[in-house]
């Protein structure tokens, strides 16, 4: 009997959801694929059709997780009103919470990568690229609409933000302060600097400064750095969350 789409995708949350549960009480080393499938009711054959290794099911819970991450944004319907820093610190937030049942399976999925960067940056790449591509979304619509100026260097900035993240979440995982206080100050102290940052393209002047740097020292060049850029005023509404231009 051919399995339609929708029963296979349900089955592959069903394997993630099984993962999860089995390698936090297992840990990642000694969790097995027979244990996973026992789990999530599948045939020990039928797991590997989904996932052919360990390693591809530990990060493919991340990859669900974003996409949960980004239906969620998207079923907020005046979510494209939000100012720029309310979308950047709602996609933290939503995250953290996504999150905050598998906890103790990410700090797992954190181990591994930190353990084994190689690895972990070759799986990880499909849920890096979900993330910065909503943040991609939020600054060019910010920019479209004119809530903050064209942004020197553009192409760099959702890779920050996806550090920035990572750091949140290492600091979070960390956190053992009542109803995590701590992470929570720390996102809403961060979150005004890097608004800051964006509305004056310092990181464009930052950048430039290294450049100018480099090249008086090393190449004996003389340059002069512009005056930091103003935001303008909005001057239009932003579009609708990942719809596009």
């Amino acid at each position: 009997m051919k399995i339609n789409e929708q029963d296979k995708q349900l089955t592959k949350v069903r394997i993630l959801v099984a993962a999860v549960d089995v390698i936090t009480i297992r840990g990642f080393k000694n969790a097995t694929m027979r244990e996973i499938a026992k789990e999530a009711k599948v045939g020990d054959a039928t797991i590997y059709n989904y996932f052919p290794t360990k390693e591809k099911l530990l990060y493919g819970y991340c990859e669900y997780v974003q996409q949960e991450v980004m239906l969620e944004l998207k079923t907020i319907s005046n979510f494209h009103e939000y100012t720029l820093q309310e979308q950047l610190q709602q996609l933290v937030e939503t995250n953290l919470r996504l999150w905050l049942p598998a906890r103790e399976f990410l700090q797992q999925v954190f181990e591994l990568s930190f353990g084994a960067p190689v690895v972990g940056f070759t799986h990880i790449e499909e849920t890096k690229r979900l993330f910065t591509a909503m943040v991609v979304d939020m600054l060019d619509a910010a920019i479209e609409a004119g809530e903050i100026p064209e942004q020197p260097y553009r192409e760099l900035l959702p890779r920050l933000f996806w550090d920035y993240m990572t750091g949140i979440m290492t600091y979070w995982l960390k956190d053992n302060s009542e109803g995590f206080a701590n992470t929570t100050q720390v996102i809403d102290r961060s979150m005004e600097i890097i608004t800051a940052i964006l509305q004056t393209g310092m990181v464009g002047k930052l950048l430039d400064l290294v450049s100018f740097l480099f090249r008086t020292h090393i190449m004996a060049h003389a340059d002069v750095l512009k005056d930091l850029t103003q935001a303008p005023d909005l001057v239009s509404a932003k579009r609708r969350f990942m719809e596009g231009k």
